[in-house]
């Protein structure tokens, strides 16, 4: 069996994802025992993925990672209204809505052709989820927004898993994006009041702690998928090295 190369590039992910973990253990221990939420802890590691991913466009040059810093720019921004700030929730979901769409432009970079398909599938998907709310609250920008994104979201997780066979990057961003799902799902139950869902409180108290849990990993397995010539690219000699050992 053939060891993983010591390469620039693997140190850098095999730092990255130590750090990550690091961080990830901090702010849980901290939110249990501590009363207030490590906010800056949390977002240092979002900040941390768009790093890693800027820094892999110097090893790249290429399209993919040009891209996917791109969209952990937008996240970052995000994460700045929705965590920091926690203050203009519309522009934060309307940067959010730009990161599934360009995770939507890197799936199809090889086969736009085929967007359509996919594009006129959430569209009606998009027209009966506004259908159903009309009929439980008033839909504004916000929950019009939200409705945007998370259709957005399940069309790249459904486009996602369709393209597993293609190796352990698909494989990692598909996983990433159902964590993202589960963390937005959590999000959606603890503020269910907005159309109209009241949760116990030691129950929301529960789905509030789990939105990290599954937050952080999500971004950190989304950040490792970066590939030379794309994410339908060809496989680089680092990856078939590794795959050799499995």
């Amino acid at each position: 069996m053939k060891k993983i190369p010591l390469t620039p590039k693997n140190i850098i992910f095999a730092v990255f994802v130590a750090v990550e973990i690091i961080i990830y253990i901090i702010f849980n221990v901290l939110a249990a025992i501590h009363p207030g939420d490590p906010v800056y802890i949390k977002y240092a590691g979002v900040i941390l993925c768009l790093v890693v991913s800027a820094v892999m466009i110097w090893f790249h040059r290429d399209r993919d990672a040009i891209v996917l810093t791109c969209a952990f720019f937008f996240t970052v921004v995000s994460d700045m209204f929705l965590l920091v700030l926690n203050d203009l929730l519309e522009a934060g979901v309307a940067t959010f809505i730009i990161v599934q769409c360009i995770y939507l432009y890197r799936l199809y970079a090889e086969r736009l052709k085929k967007i359509w398909i996919t594009l006129t599938a959430r569209a009606a998907v998009f027209a009966i989820v506004i259908g159903l709310l009309a009929g439980l609250a008033q839909v504004n920008l916000l929950i019009a927004e939200v409705s945007i994104y998370i259709v957005m979201l399940v069309g790249n997780c459904v486009d996602a898993f369709l393209l597993l066979k293609r190796g352990i990057k698909h494989i990692l961003f598909a996983v990433g994006l159902v964590l993202l799902l589960c963390c937005d799902v959590c999000i959606g139950l603890y503020n269910g009041g907005m159309i109209g869902i009241d949760l116990p409180a030691k129950t929301a108290d529960t789905i509030q702690s789990l939105i990290w849990i599954f937050y952080m990993p999500s971004q950190v397995l989304i950040a490792l998928t970066v590939n030379r010539g794309g994410l339908l690219g060809k496989v680089t000699e680092d990856e078939r090295e590794i795959q050799e050992t499995a």
